[in-house]
């Protein structure tokens, strides 16, 4: 690696860390202004009756809980648009400073100058994906809180409207305890192949069985609904309590990712590849869209700082607040553009092809760009 490689990497690293500080401390304090009385309302329980320095303290503690590990989903988020920052504040300040001169008077081409960069945003791509297989799966029980969760390790009980496993079973339940993976007084409805109920099991509690991949009941009763008889009786046997599991593909990360979409988003592709072989179509589809913008939201961000490169990698003096104007210009709704493809379903189209969709967009648009250089 020569010194102007060092050089601009370390710029750039710089300026990337400099801005990504500056967004996140910027996005948490105007949250913990439009929130204040959410987090006071949990101090006062939890610190009642101690002193101003006490209560202060335990505030920092509850605004670091909540807003910590979001640090980690930040960066997966902003991540495309921070590098776009970094590059142009790099280059620019080169600019300024007349460096850019310097290496075209010593016989570099310009487009060497965007070989650290590139290599740099490519090694921070490389991070997310670490950071979305390792880090993030791990935090996802904290990071779908909303602010009726601050000061708890996860999320509130919700409750679960009947809902379909793979064979047509319908579970439903006034309460599910995600973090327990527990079902409070669930009713599932046993069906035949023509949508019939052929049973009806309600029970005080369900606790998820891991190894047995179903749910154990506490108190469980079985009412199978009688063959005879116009006058609707029916028959009824009792289960012995924590003997009998049913077994189903509605797993508690499927029943939380049906409540909370961002949630798939989180996990590590091999806990995607699992809730996949579930094999309901509605879930599947999602979860290949997860699956695979793990790769094209990469070429996504690469792509897209090419495309942006023009506007600072300049041989010639340049009003830099309108270059800037410009980059914001293209680069903010090339973003949105690229991520309604990667999220957003599009009739027709199956999900497995329509996350390549932007970068087969992308790939003419950044070959175009990169064109316009004049070196």
């Amino acid at each position: 690696m020569s010194l102007i490689d060092r050089y601009i990497i370390t710029r750039f690293l710089t300026n990337f860390v400099i801005l990504f500080l500056m967004l996140f401390i910027f996005a948490a304090a105007i949250d913990l202004l439009l929130q204040l009385d959410r987090f006071v309302e949990v101090v006062n329980l939890k610190a009642e009756d101690a002193g101003w320095f006490t209560r202060t303290i335990i505030l920092i503690k509850v605004v670091l809980n909540f807003h910590g590990p979001r640090i980690f989903q930040f960066y997966a988020y902003m991540l495309g648009l921070l590098s776009i920052g970094a590059m142009g504040f790099t280059l620019a300040q080169m600019h300024r400073h007349k460096e850019l001169v310097a290496v075209l008077a010593s016989g570099v081409r310009l487009h060497r100058i965007a070989v650290p960069i590139i290599c740099a945003v490519f090694a921070l791509n490389l991070l997310q994906l670490i950071n979305q297989e390792f880090i993030l799966p791990k935090l996802a029980p904290l990071l779908i809180r909303n602010h009726g969760d601050i000061g708890k390790s996860g999320i509130s009980s919700f409750a679960i409207p009947f809902s379909a496993d793979s064979k047509g079973n319908l579970i439903q339940s006034p309460g599910f305890n995600a973090q327990a993976q527990t079902l409070e007084y669930p009713t599932i409805l046993l069906r035949d192949e023509s949508g019939r109920t052929i049973q009806r099991i309600s029970a005080k509690e369900a606790v998820w069985d891991e190894q047995e991949e179903g749910w154990r009941f506490t108190d469980g009763q079985v009412i199978t609904p009688s063959a005879h008889g116009k006058d609707g009786a029916t028959s009824s046997s009792f289960m012995q309590p924590a003997n009998e599991v049913f077994h189903t593909d509605l797993s508690p990360d499927v029943l939380t990712m049906r409540q909370h979409r961002q949630y798939a988003a989180m996990l590590s592709m091999r806990e995607i590849g699992q809730l996949m072989e579930s094999g309901q179509q509605e879930d599947t589809d999602i979860l290949v869209r997860f699956w695979l913008a793990r790769f094209t939201s990469v070429v996504v961000n690469m792509l897209l700082l090419v495309i942006t490169l023009p506007f600072f990698l300049l041989r010639e003096p340049a009003n830099l607040l309108r270059q800037s104007f410009l980059c914001a210009s293209t680069a903010i709704p090339v973003m949105l553009g690229a991520l309604i493809g990667l999220t957003v379903d599009l009739p027709g189209i199956e999900p497995a092809v329509e996350v390549f969709l932007p970068g087969l967009v992308l790939i003419p648009i950044a070959m175009f760009q990169i064109t316009l250089i004049r070196t």
